[in-house]
């Protein structure tokens, strides 16, 4: 379409203030470009926009976002079917398949109503088709986002003549749960628990709690191993060389003493890690509390000649808005030291990844990984496990080969805890390393985890709030995407079939000492 009968008709969309300035227009996504994108904003406080995003071929409306309406309002002033007739008439103007949406979910926030419209079949809802609307409480359109592929949309389902019972998809999902114990960091801002600060428990946690059963085969889509992290292995002590770092020369019980980085000990972590000062210029350093952050660019690397942009494009808008973060992904290398050990927990540098010829088999650079694993983490095989790689037969060589070491205290799994060493195969060099804090490691390993339940008790606890939800998929590991009707277990406080509980509070663990029910916190709406 003329991209300035869309710019004529995104100024329809809503009533923009005069005093507001257009600081974006273009096409999106850069390369694949779909939508007309407009951005309008207040020359006085550039927090107030409004967004508009319109199909390319169309002109339909995709998205609006409206940031100024966001605060204005206090209370409800609207209910909820006054809210919805305000979205179904924005509908009637702006989606001309409003009338296939026949599916609605109202949700109440502090200030707003989320209205959501989807077609459906089987009284079930289709996901990836309709939109979502927001209305504030002065009955003003303030966000809308349309969630159909307009350009190539799955055939729409039917409803298959038989399906499996749902009680015996149940007990084949149950027969394959098994509680893990773990040791987790809960918050009470994420799950429903006492305010007690931040805290690692010892619980189970149920693997998998999470499959897609087709419904009229029984089987599952993905298989089992999807759904669970690779196995790992314990590491024998391999490591030779002189290792850079120190923890705080202080006895379990003291209080954690935070290692004075001084430029000696950054000048020698830098030697290790190859970040010479005759090709590399630190060109930013940041205090974040815990960790120092530190940035590196190569000196031969001139600027870029800047070409001139269009005022209104993409990159122009990107440079106003976010220019000085910008700059910061245009370095060449970072490290991350832990303050209160001086432990080095993050290197990437990014100009190590060179194409060519891979050389290193996998074993050799596990032989690299953990010669630095033991520079940097010098008891890593204390706490480290190895995860086994999963190589496809018919897989291409690798450019980089990555290693991920879950961490163990006591031989019982630190949950969301890992390293990650790549190895470039074509020069063996470190091309990144995340790593985990020390002194989250060295707490830990003064507690004695003792489960008091037992797996059994855990289990038959959670069993109790396991249900089976029938739903639409789309499954795309067909020749074409298409939609399934599935089988997914989920947990709710009570029955979401009658309309108390809410099906999206997830059983999280069970407290392995207590038996405590651990349920995420549901994140309360604007």
């Amino acid at each position: 379409m003329d991209l300035n009968k869309l710019r004529i008709i995104a100024k329809s969309i809503v009533a923009i203030p005069e005093h507001y300035q257009l600081v974006m227009e273009d096409s999106i996504p850069i390369g694949t470009e779909k939508e007309r994108c407009f951005i309008w904003e207040d020359p006085e406080n550039d927090d107030n926009k409004i967004e508009v995003s319109l199909d390319l071929q169309t002109g339909q409306l995709v998205r609006l976002d409206m940031d100024s309406e966001k605060v204005k309002g206090i209370g409800y002033v609207c209910e909820a079917d006054e809210a919805k007739k305000v979205a179904d008439s924005f509908l009637l103007k702006h989606n001309p398949n409003h009338a296939l949406y026949k599916w609605v979910h109202i949700e109440k926030g502090r200030n707003n109503y989320y209205i959501t419209y989807q077609e459906e079949v089987g009284g079930l809802p289709l996901s990836h088709t309709g939109c979502e609307v927001t209305v504030n409480d002065k009955r003003n359109i303030i966000k809308y986002d349309l969630n159909e592929n307009l350009s190539g949309a799955p055939n729409r389902p039917s409803w298959p003549p038989s399906i499996i019972a749902m009680d015996t998809i149940r007990s084949r999902i149950i027969d394959g749960i098994r509680m893990q114990l773990t040791i987790a960091a809960l918050h009470s801002s994420l799950y429903e628990i006492e305010e007690m600060g931040n805290e690692y428990r010892l619980v189970y946690e149920p693997i998998s709690e999470f499959r897609v059963i087709d419904a009229v085969t029984g089987k599952d889509l993905f298989g089992f191993e999807h759904y669970i992290m690779p196995p790992s292995h314990p590491i024998a002590s391999n490591g030779t060389g002189q290792h850079w770092g120190q923890t705080s020369q202080t006895n379990e019980s003291e209080q954690t003493v935070t290692i004075d980085l001084d430029d000696r000990k950054v000048l020698a972590l830098e030697k290790q890690l190859g970040i010479h000062p005759e090709q590399y210029v630190q060109v930013k350093s940041k205090d974040d509390g815990e960790r120092i952050h530190i940035l590196y660019k190569r000196k031969e690397k001139e600027e870029a000649e800047e070409l001139e942009q269009d005022a209104l494009s993409v990159d122009a808008y990107m440079k106003r808005k976010w220019g000085n973060q910008l700059k910061n992904l245009d370095s060449t290398c970072m490290i991350q030291i832990e303050k209160s050990t001086g432990r080095l927990v993050g290197f990437n540098c990014f100009d190590r990844t060179k194409e060519g010829k891979p050389i290193l088999s996998r074993q050799q650079c596990w032989h690299k990984a953990e010669k630095f694993l033991y520079q940097v983490f010098p008891d890593y095989f204390s706490y480290l496990q190895l995860e086994e790689d999963q190589i496809e037969p018919d897989e291409e060589p690798r450019l980089r080969e990555f290693f991920y070491l879950p961490v163990f205290i006591g031989g019982i799994p630190v949950n969301h805890e890992r390293i990650m060493i790549s190895v470039s195969t074509v020069t063996g060099e470190i091309c990144a390393y995340m790593g985990v804090s020390y002194e989250m490691i060295r707490k830990l390993a003064q507690h004695n985890f003792q489960p008091v339940i037992s797996a059994e008790a855990a289990f038959e606890r959670y069993v109790d709030y396991m249900k089976i939800q029938l739903k639409w998929f789309i499954h795309y590991d067909e020749e074409s995407p298409v939609y399934k009707l599935v089988y997914e277990p989920s947990t709710s406080k009570d029955d979401p079939s009658d309309g108390s509980g809410d099906p999206q509070q997830r059983l999280c663990y069970i407290d392995a000492c207590s038996g405590e029910l651990i349920w995420d916190k549901k994140m309360s709406l604007l």
